[in-house]
């Protein structure tokens, strides 16, 4: 018996051996441990700091159709035997300037197919444009429209609830035009790049044309004001300018459609209610109605913030060369780049602002832009015409746009960087 214990436990501890061998020869001796999760060995990840973000805003003047431009821009008809039209040769060499920003606004000076199909298209006194004027606007980069001017009810409240939702169908945001009281208790603000930017418009008159709105509709058609009245105006449309903050805006757009037409200088009264608006809070205003090219200025509020005031952009997509042949002022204009920075901490910057001169060219011959009566916006570059514009009478127009141009904006080439103060 005591042998056959000691065999077995000596059999036991041959089997243990023969084992262990067995697991020391066949394990990987380099492989980690089951569910080993291995230690980071490089440095951790850090987030660049915050950068500031730059916008361009760009400024336009009239989209003014008359019938000679009209009449040259048809091409045809549709299927169903309506006119149809093409703009955009007139706007095909300024418009890689235009792109160039990221808020290009233009003022929309006219109700915009107000019967549907093209049909009953009028100039003035009373317009409607075909709705591809609204495609070329489009096509040249434009991305937002003002719509509040003497024009607005040209064709009835019918006629804005058409022209609103034409808007919408070319894919244009717009301020100044309501269909609705919903849409005019909307307030317009647009995220550009992350800066957020608020837009408000408003006109001095209607043409007389008050009684084609209800009472009623005249409560949200449009917003109306009186630049002589500061006292109880400028109040009034900061309470626009709050509920714009309120709802996000950081950076402020006035609209004023104003003053007289063919002048080259605002009055007193409007220049002093500019200066109040900016001084409430405005930090860009954009003039228009004078179909004139009018001065630019900074305004130094009394807290060291500025605001930037353009009286007057002048006419852009129109063609009124009839008022003073040969040579008209209403065929000057300007785009106006303001620029924008916004810093990681909140902090809006009203930068440079830039200031291209652009010549409405008509021949009325066609010989060189192909068709009569069409219209080109030229950019005027180191105070000439495009090199393809060969006509001697032409190439001195252009000259003569710039010197005028530079006469009224004042040589107007930006200033540096200074702090608007966040409100």
């Amino acid at each position: 018996m005591k042998k056959f214990l000691i065999a077995l436990l000596a059999g036991l501890a041959a089997l243990l051996i023969a084992l262990t061998l067995f697991f020391v020869l066949n394990t990987d001796n380099n492989a980690p441990p089951r569910d080993y999760v291995p230690h980071a060995t490089t440095e951790p990840v850090t987030e660049p700091p915050p950068q500031p973000v730059d916008i361009r805003i760009q400024f336009a003047g009239d989209a003014l159709m008359h019938s000679g431009p009209i009449a040259a821009a048809r091409v045809g008809q549709n299927e169903a035997g309506y006119n149809t039209y093409d703009f955009r040769p007139f706007l095909r060499d300024i418009a890689p300037f235009i792109r160039e920003g990221d808020l290009n606004i233009i003022n929309m000076e006219t109700p915009v197919d107000a019967y549907g199909n093209n049909t009953r298209i009028s100039t003035w006194p009373r317009f409607n444009v075909p709705f591809e004027v609204l495609e070329a606007l489009d096509y040249a980069g434009f991305n937002h429209l003002i719509a509040a001017n003497n024009h607005t009810v040209d064709r009835g409240f019918p006629g804005i609830v058409a022209t609103v939702d034409n808007f919408r169908r070319a894919g244009l945001s717009s301020t100044g035009m309501y269909s609705s009281e919903a849409q005019f208790n909307t307030p317009s603000v647009i995220d550009v790049h992350g800066v957020q930017v608020g837009i408000i418009a408003y006109t001095e008159s209607l043409n007389g044309l008050d009684s084609l709105l209800t009472a009623h509709q005249h409560t949200f058609a449009t917003r109306r004001f009186n630049f002589y009245d500061v006292t109880n105006g400028v109040p009034a449309m900061v309470a626009d300018m709050n509920n714009l903050r309120a709802h996000g805006a950081e950076v402020i757009i006035v609209s004023l459609h104003w003053g007289a037409e063919y002048v080259n200088q605002p009055t007193v009264a409007q220049a002093r209610f500019a200066r109040a608006l900016s001084e409430a809070g405005a930090d860009i205003i954009m003039g228009h109605h004078s179909h004139t090219p009018q001065p630019i200025e900074w305004h130094t509020r009394e807290d060291g913030s500025r605001g930037l005031i353009i009286y007057s952009l002048g006419n852009f997509l129109a063609d009124q060369t009839r008022l003073t042949p040969p040579d008209s002022r209403t065929q000057y204009t300007k785009l106006v780049t303001a620029n924008v920075r916004r810093y990681p901490d909140g902090t809006i910057v009203l930068g440079e602002a830039d200031v291209l001169p652009i010549y409405i060219m008509r021949d009325r011959t066609g010989n060189t832009l192909g068709a009569p009566n069409r219209i080109a916006l030229l950019p005027i570059i180191n105070g000439e015409l495009p090199e393809f514009v060969t006509p001697a009478y032409l190439r001195t127009r252009g000259r003569n746009a710039h010197s005028h141009l530079m006469r009224i904006v004042g040589g107007f080439d930006g200033q540096p960087l200074a702090p608007v103060i966040p409100r």
